[in-house]
């Protein structure tokens, strides 16, 4: 017999065809890193939302991977600035009476929202577009985050000044 004819006897795992899997243990410093990271990214979220209900309220400097990594960040942050937005355009477009806008004795206009007449007595808000709605329909159509007028959406608040708000 030659000694370089010499054959390993194949063993069990490899007559079955899968010997090339790798060892278990060769996968276990990924998971382990894995797991960690998602821990980390548990115990990160369950401060902030201590953080919140406390009342501390992160600042807008949040980096774009905390807002990857936990999206109800980002979405708390889209709340405050929807409702910075809705304050600033209430503060700026008063309620006023309907019979102190239209001087007529009888009322044809409608509300395009809850399509009934206007009353002399109505509280209604005027849009920069001219158009006129009842106080608490406007109301509902901001509430659904809807910053256009509901007939020719037109932003409730010129551009240059909502992207300041935004």
């Amino acid at each position: 017999m030659c000694s370089g004819s010499h054959k390993k006897t194949p063993t069990l795992i490899q007559k079955m065809g899968i010997s090339s899997l790798p060892p278990p243990s060769e996968g276990v410093l990924c998971v382990l890193l894995v797991n960690t990271a998602f821990s980390i990214s548990i115990v990160k979220g369950i401060i902030r939302s201590i953080l919140h209900i406390v009342g501390v309220h992160l600042s807008s400097s949040s980096s774009f991977s905390d807002s990857v990594e936990n999206p109800s960040v980002s979405f708390d942050f889209g709340l405050n600035t929807c409702d910075s937005y809705i304050e600033e355009f209430r503060s700026r477009t008063p309620a006023i009476r309907f019979d102190t806008v239209c001087s007529c004795k009888r009322p044809e206009h409608d509300c395009s929202v809850c399509l009934s007449r206007f009353e002399p007595e109505s509280e209604i808000k005027r849009l920069s577009c001219g158009h006129l709605f009842h106080k608490v329909c406007l109301e509902k159509w901001l509430n659904y985050w809807n910053f256009t007028c509901p007939l020719c959406r037109t932003p409730l608040l010129p551009e240059e000044e909502a992207s300041c708000l935004l």
